[in-house]
């Protein structure tokens, strides 16, 4: 009898990466937040989606052995170009929602660490 197999898909990989589609609404829903003024919060969450994005990449892809290392390199990435946008520049909407967004995914790399080393 003849195995099938699911087209698009090797012996190599044999499941397809589920992270590009957030990785696209995560920047399409940041923009929407920065495009319409007064819905920053809308800003914040998108930037988080991509960072958990970027974090999942990074982690399936074997360059990360844990979560939380990448995530908190993310998140101060973020936090240090918000600031720098904010601080230089007269994008303060995004200065605010990059920083807004590297804290919470700081705060998220220090949850991560505390569940994978057994602490929480």
């Amino acid at each position: 009898m003849v195995e099938q197999t699911e087209q698009g898909l090797s012996d190599q990989y044999p499941r397809a990466s589920p992270w590009p589609i957030p990785l696209v609404l995560g920047l399409v829903i940041s923009e929407i937040g920065i495009l319409f003024d007064g819905i920053l919060p809308v800003a914040v969450g998108g930037l988080v989606l991509l960072a958990g994005s970027v974090v999942g990449i990074l982690r399936e892809s074997g360059f990360a052995s844990t979560l939380y290392r990448p995530a908190f390199a993310v998140g101060a990435l973020f936090a240090a170009l918000g600031g720098t946008l904010y601080v230089a520049t007269s994008a303060t909407a995004r200065g605010l929602a990059l920083g807004g967004t590297g804290v919470v995914v700081v705060a998220a790399s220090v949850a991560l660490f505390l569940y994978e080393t057994g602490r929480l």
